[in-house]
């Protein structure tokens, strides 16, 4: 009970900080030292979880995919090739809403971490044009970018989930699709009753072809990216160099744009908010505290459905990705919904559905933490937006689990 109670104020340490609009790296290294002190590991076990943070190849990787997303972002800017890409989608698709929506869930299929930070240079560039509020933009981006994490097999989180259930992926994805369709209809309702519609009037049809060509030349790295991480299983910052060093290539770039980009395209701050956020789950790991909140509710003797809410929710709160809340809570859960070997596949989804409720509300979720920096939008701003439709999510989802699945 002491340490829940310990994890408990570390959280609300988290949203009191961000309420007060710090920045979101310093509440990181904050929360970390606060957690190093609850549990007394001491500031040398706190330094050498650093340490071991700056040095694992996870983060570097992480950091290095981040940085060259923007320099890939730069390089697409100064190039007019973000530029071809944005009128020529204006010119096929008349609503802008459209195209935010597919710019989002089409690079949504990409798994990677913090991969809103892929589809962000885009939805910047369209809703920018059609003058969108940045909390609207960054709420599109990083809603329909996550409405595959209930099936796309891609994503280590999903295929875990399914590997613990003892179920194939494709009875998995045929399950919790419509949980899918929920979270489409509900980024819909919410985009077209927030999103003003402003239709294209200079569109002219014999021009068709000729936009689409110049789509397809400005949208080839992006192509290539996506073409090497799926399809050739390249890791993130691999398909990124390799695209940006060939955009360099082909348009000739001098070396001093390129160091106007790194310059002037990178922000520093992204860099120590990714530490950040990365230290605090090695210190969540060192302090051994995740699993005393379990604990401490089944020792309560609270309502299983609560349990199978409450546990995956503040996981995925907590760890702010898919694989975080189902590697921890899934084993902590699947012994109260197993009967003669076999998971309750209704119980299952629903605590499936609850962590990832809470991942999408964390503060720990690099695509939350990342875009939001990106975008620069104003956190409190974007909650109030975020958890209406994550509530949404949570009541219709349950619906759809409690009534039609057996």
């Amino acid at each position: 009970m002491t340490e829940s109670i310990k994890l408990f104020s570390v959280t609300i340490l988290i949203v009191f900080l961000l309420r007060m609009r710090c920045d979101l790296g310093l509440t990181m290294f904050l929360a970390s030292l606060s957690l190093s002190i609850l549990f007394k590991i001491g500031f040398k076990s706190l330094f050498y979880n650093a340490y071991l943070t700056i040095i694992d190849p996870i983060t570097l990787l992480l950091v290095g995919a981040v940085v060259f997303v923007y320099i890939l972002s730069g390089i697409l800017k100064r190039t007019k090739n973000m530029e071809g890409i944005v009128g020529s989608l204006q010119y096929l698709i008349a609503d802008h809403r459209l195209i935010l929506f597919l710019i989002a869930s089409f690079l949504g299929l990409i798994p990677m971490v913090s991969g809103a930070m892929f589809s962000a240079p885009l939805v910047k560039e369209i809703g920018e044009k059609s003058r969108v509020k940045s909390e609207d933009m960054m709420l599109s981006n990083y809603w329909f970018r996550h409405v595959w994490e209930f099936i796309w097999p891609l994503i280590p989180g999903v295929a875990l989930y399914a590997s613990m259930l003892g179920i194939s992926l494709s009875e998995m994805m045929v399950r919790q699709f419509p949980l899918t369709i929920i979270a489409l209809g509900i980024g819909f309702f919410w985009m077209f009753l927030s999103i003003e519609k402003r239709n294209n009037h200079n569109k002219n049809l014999n021009d068709y072809k000729s936009h689409l060509l110049t789509f397809l030349q400005g949208v080839w790295p992006i192509l290539l990216v996506l073409s090497l991480v799926l399809f050739l299983r390249v890791h993130l910052l691999t398909a990124l160099s390799v695209s940006a060093i060939l955009l360099i290539i082909v348009h000739k770039l001098s070396l001093k744009t390129l160091l106007e980009i790194i310059k002037y395209d990178i922000p520093l701050k992204v860099v120590t908010m990714i530490f950040g956020i990365m230290l605090f789950k090695q210190i969540l790991n060192a302090t051994n505290s995740l699993g005393s909140v379990s604990q401490f509710l089944s020792d309560m003797g609270i309502n299983i459905w609560a349990i199978l809410f409450v546990i995956p929710f503040l996981l995925g709160l907590l760890t702010g990705i898919t694989a975080g809340f189902v590697g921890v809570s899934f084993p902590i859960v699947l012994p109260l919904i197993t009967k003669n070997g076999s998971p309750n596949i209704s119980m299952a989804m629903f605590a499936y559905l609850a962590g990832l409720s809470g991942m999408m509300l964390s503060p720990m979720h690099l695509c939350l933490a990342l875009t939001a920096e990106y975008f620069k939008v104003d956190l409190s701003k974007l909650y109030k937006k975020l958890f209406l439709n994550v509530f949404a999510l949570i009541i219709f989802g349950s619906i759809y689990i409690i009534l039609f699945v057996r």
